[in-house]
């Protein structure tokens, strides 16, 4: 006798019931996931209490962010067009400015952004709030680099 040969009384999957047993593992997952991201509400990040204006250190442009809240805030990020990305871990507490020069910001690749070469349509800064939510802070422009400046130079311009 063949030892190999199935037993004639043994469970066996048909066509028809392989096609649906594979259905379902496909179409129940995505179902699932489909019924999550329509039911589940929509999360929002925070706005971010900063302002940022443009100022010349030693000759250089650079960005001031202030924090407008009370409270510190932590791991902040800014981004130059999508592309261009610095870091800082240190908190900046409430009310306090933190200057950094164009130049520190950086590509994955190391490459510095340039004023001169690239023009500035975009600024992000994201920050860890004091309930350690994300706040976020966002300006687009095609122009952005001159308004800036002219925000800047109103600023620094004597009140009468």
């Amino acid at each position: 006798m063949n030892e190999i040969a199935q037993d004639p009384n043994a469970l066996r999957l048909s066509k028809f019931g392989l096609t649906c047993f594979l259905a379902t593992v496909i179409i129940l997952p995505i179902g699932m996931i489909l019924l999550l991201y329509f039911s589940l509400p929509k999360a929002a990040d925070r706005p971010l209490p900063v302002s940022l204006h443009l100022a010349e250190v030693n000759g250089r442009p650079a960005i001031v962010l202030k924090n407008d809240s009370d409270a510190p805030i932590t791991n902040i990020g800014i981004t130059l067009n999508d592309w261009f990305g610095y870091y800082s871990g240190k908190p900046l507490p409430g009310g306090e400015e933190m200057t950094v020069d164009l130049g520190s910001f950086e590509r994955k690749n190391g490459i510095p952004f340039d004023p001169n070469s690239h023009q500035l349509t975009e600024i992000g800064v994201y920050a860890q709030l004091e309930d350690r939510s994300r706040g976020i802070w966002e300006r687009r422009s095609e122009h952005l680099m001159d308004e800036l400046k002219a925000e800047s130079t109103a600023n620094e311009a004597p009140q009468s």
